[in-house]
């Protein structure tokens, strides 16, 4: 079995060759806003906002940065940094499967990290998962150290990745969030005792690099975020009777069959449509995010048993055995060797079994063979309820080191096991979510393998 420091050097290449046969790639939604961002910072000097909701700005800040250094080949400089950035993902998850498994877990992990590719594949695209991960999987490997060696530097370290990890995406700050309030509560038990000042540290590390953009946030939307401010725009497409699925919509929108094919799933899953309620406005961006969650809360509470039907549906969709680069196989926006001929089958063929593969093993591993670790689960659950607002395949991209920590500790036994009943009542749950969004995923791939050239 090769050492983790060889996997991670086969990871990173198989990135780089990944982004290379794939070149050029195109934009796709949010990938071009956020691109469009960067463009008009470098060339306007300041960050415009959107009229819906405000991004946290790092990965913005990226493609400005991009722009400025590389020109016209801004985009690609920000994908190859991903592929670099990339090694720390690497790092972190082997880290934190050391600590929290053993060591031989951790080639494992490390591993199935390197060779994933859905998860490889998003270096090629533009979003800000890829660095996301590596901070976050860095920032715990170095928070369970710090609780072990009770060191202040390392806590503080922790802290002040998953703060930069929350400039790149508003799920860092949740996670930062549960994370201090777990360690309040160890603090509380006297389990850290030479870490007297603890939450503070760990607290004050995590605001530090938040603090210049929430401070430009307050004198411009009069509010202090100090993340982003998509809460809002979310609840209105998540907590809403109406169901979009971003793995497919594009697809069947660019493939202009006619009529559209039907995808929306069973026909007692179908949301109400008249009780779906319009986006409301507002003079600024506090007032707009303001309206839009009180319209969200109001949906739930009048509409109780569409809000656990739609659940249903976005669980569905976010643990599909599919992925956007998948999806972006699916639109022809992968237009090097990599996006046709034998070439492009191969990896689409190859992602979707990986997809579903990790979904049934990675399951089975995570209720039976997982670290027991607070921490471990603490991220876990912040990271499933994700899904209970919006779905789509994107939204499990932070889940996945987790579901190799737990594969590693299936392949290697290194704990003790729990009982079959929860591993048997979550895969009957999964196989009911695909059963839910089967017609969806399985037009996309059959779309998709029809349209590309042999």
């Amino acid at each position: 079995m090769p050492s983790v420091r060889a996997w991670i050097l086969i990871g990173v290449t198989l990135r780089a060759t990944l982004l290379a046969l794939a070149y050029p790639v195109e934009l796709q939604s949010d990938e071009a806003q956020y691109a469009l961002l960067g463009l008009s910072w470098e060339r306007f000097g300041f960050l415009t906002d959107s009229q819906r909701f405000l991004w946290p700005p790092a990965y913005p800040y990226l493609h400005k940065l991009g722009f400025s250094l590389f020109e016209a080949h801004g985009v690609t400089a920000v994908r190859a940094l991903q592929v670099i950035c990339s090694a720390g993902a690497g790092w972190g998850i082997a880290s934190l499967t050391t600590q929290l498994v053993s060591k031989r877990a951790a080639s494992w992990a490390t591993a199935a990290w390197a060779l994933h590719l859905p998860l490889a594949g998003y270096c090629l695209l533009g979003w800000p998962e890829p660095i996301f991960i590596a901070l976050v999987f860095s920032a715990l490997a170095l928070l369970v150290q710090a609780e072990r060696t009770e060191q202040h530097i390392k806590l503080a370290s922790a802290g002040l990745l998953l703060g930069v990890a929350a400039l790149f995406k508003e799920l860092g700050l949740a996670i930062a969030l549960m994370l201090a309030l777990r360690l309040a509560i160890k603090r509380a038990r006297g389990e850290l005792k030479e870490l007297r000042a603890a939450n503070l540290v760990f607290i004050l590390s995590i605001v530090f690099p938040l603090v210049p953009w929430g401070l430009r946030n307050l004198e411009r939307h009069d509010k202090l975020i100090l993340s982003g401010a998509t809460l809002g725009e979310n609840a209105y497409h998540g907590l809403n009777s109406k169901d979009i699925n971003f793995d497919t919509l594009p697809v069947v929108r660019a493939s202009n069959i006619t009529p559209r094919p039907e995808l929306n799933g069973p026909d007692w899953l179908k949301p109400n449509e008249e009780n779906f309620w319009s986006r409301p406005g507002g003079t600024t961006l506090k007032t707009r995010q303001s309206n839009k969650l009180r319209a969200a809360i109001q949906w739930v509470f009048d509409n109780p048993r569409e809000f656990l039907r739609t659940r249903l549906t976005k669980l569905a969709h976010t643990f599909a055995p599919l992925s956007f680069p998948v999806r972006h196989l699916a639109l022809g926006h992968i237009n090097g060797p990599l996006g046709e001929g034998i070439l492009g089958r191969a990896f689409l063929l190859i992602a979707t079994i990986q997809s579903a593969a990790l979904l049934l093993f990675g399951f089975y591993a995570l209720a039976r063979y997982a670290p027991r670790h607070s921490i471990y689960w603490a991220v876990s659950m912040t990271l499933f309820a994700q899904a209970l607002l919006v779905g789509m395949s994107r939204l499990r991209l932070p889940l996945l080191p987790l579901l190799f920590i737990a594969l590693a500790a299936w392949k290697t036994r290194a704990g003790p096991s729990r009982g079959r009943l929860p591993a048997a009542c979550l895969l009957a749950a999964l196989f009911i979510l695909w059963g839910i969004d089967r017609e969806s995923f399985t037009w996309l791939l059959s779309h998709t393998w029809s349209t590309m050239s042999s």
